[in-house]
């Protein structure tokens, strides 16, 4: 009874999955469209990055940190836990920390398009300026990037540098590393979404049939007569071939 209590009812379900998915595309189109058109000016202005007339600005968090381990000895747990937050604020969750992605597929996709596209705007934008390495190089630019780079690299280091030290102290968590969850990156979540697998058609279905009557072996007796068969091409061919 619970089995069957569990399975929806498969007209039904299938009417409202495809009602909800085509409701769905259409919404991510949208978003899209919206996204990138909101995004256009900023990709088009990326060419002033090259030149240092535009960057992003170093967390302050993060600047003008030399080491990872340049912190206090006398770190409370509350301190650690204070400094992680504040790091996980500019650096994004830890890999011990779980964050499912809410968003629909179709949600992901739109934002994937729309991301593309602007990139490659950004990559067309930049490549209209020659020299595009010396300028960098002049301008300051690449220094630039290459400091806040290492910032961000210096503060991941410093996040498990911290965790490190919370669980040397026994402190709890989030002041220490949470060996119990397990990221998966590749998943995703269904909200209303799932894409309903069309039914094979019978034009496949005849293709496959077609491909597994040409691999079914035939018996040497279903051969016709007309074909030789290798010991009588053998012997013919011996008598062809003259004495010496």
């Amino acid at each position: 009874m619970a089995a069957c209590a569990s399975q929806p009812a498969p007209a039904e379900q299938t009417a409202q999955d495809n009602d909800s998915l085509t409701e769905n595309v259409g919404e991510a189109a949208g978003t899209a469209y919206t996204k990138t058109r909101d995004g256009l000016a900023d990709a088009a202005l990326s060419p002033l990055e090259d030149l240092n007339l535009r960057r992003e600005e170093i967390p302050p968090i993060l600047k003008g940190v030399e080491s990872p381990y340049e912190l206090p000895t006398d770190l409370t747990c509350q301190d650690i836990q204070r400094l992680l937050a504040q790091l996980d604020t500019v650096l994004g969750p830890d890999w011990d920390t779980p964050s499912p992605d809410e968003r629909l597929r179709t949600e992901k996709l739109a934002d994937s398009a729309s991301q593309a596209t602007l990139n490659a705007v950004a990559s067309e934008a930049r490549g209209l300026i020659p020299f595009r390495g010396i300028i960098r190089q002049a301008t300051g630019a690449d220094s630039h990037q290459k400091k806040y780079n290492l910032a961000y690299k210096i503060g991941a280091q410093r996040r498990a540098y911290l965790k490190g030290m919370g669980l040397a102290k026994g402190c709890p968590l989030p002041a220490r590393p949470n060996f119990t969850v397990k990221r998966d990156e590749n998943a995703v979540t269904y909200k209303g979404d799932s894409p309903v697998a069309p039914p094979p058609s019978q034009a496949y279905d005849d293709y496959q049939q077609k491909q597994l009557e040409n691999l079914t072996p035939v018996h040497p007796s279903e051969t016709t007569s007309s074909t030789p068969r290798p010991s009588e091409v053998g012997s013919e061919a011996l008598q062809t071939v003259p004495r010496q």
